[in-house]
């Protein structure tokens, strides 16, 4: 468990390493230090836009979706990206880009994660779903 939080380590593999999104609201401190601890080799710039990028698909899995919650980092084998994942509870609920120029505090997340990713997109499940953006490693 990450020291200060509810973020458990529930699964790692060679390829990735999964936690639990317990809070009632994001961990991003906490996240945030477990993303860069956990991605020593990226440089300065990768870790940054992949930092930004978790913090989007967070907010957007507490604000618009229901628990449970998970984040996992992956490394899939044979391409040089990093991938962060969040996983959660509503399937039905796909994420929605939103338009520049608007007015909001709100709707800018997925426009940041286009911006500032390799590619994104999402994986609906039975149950729940993963969205996910990749930055290169």
């Amino acid at each position: 468990m990450l020291e200060g939080t509810s973020v458990d380590v529930v699964e790692r593999s060679p390829d990735h390493i999964d936690f639990d999104l317990e809070d009632t609201v994001p961990p991003m401190r906490s996240a945030r230090r477990w993303i860069a601890d956990s991605l020593p080799d990226l440089d300065q710039s990768q870790l940054l836009d992949l930092l930004v990028i978790a913090d989007a698909l967070m907010t957007n899995a507490f604000e618009h979706a229901s628990a449970p919650r998970r984040l996992r980092l992956r490394r899939p084998r044979g391409r040089r990206v990093v991938r962060v994942e969040v996983d959660d509870a509503s399937p039905e609920l796909l994420p929605v880009l939103g338009k520049p120029g608007g007015r909001g505090l709100h709707n800018r997340g997925l426009l940041l994660v286009n911006r500032l990713s390799c590619g994104w997109g999402v994986d609906p499940c039975a149950g729940h779903k993963t969205v996910w953006g990749e930055v290169g490693a």
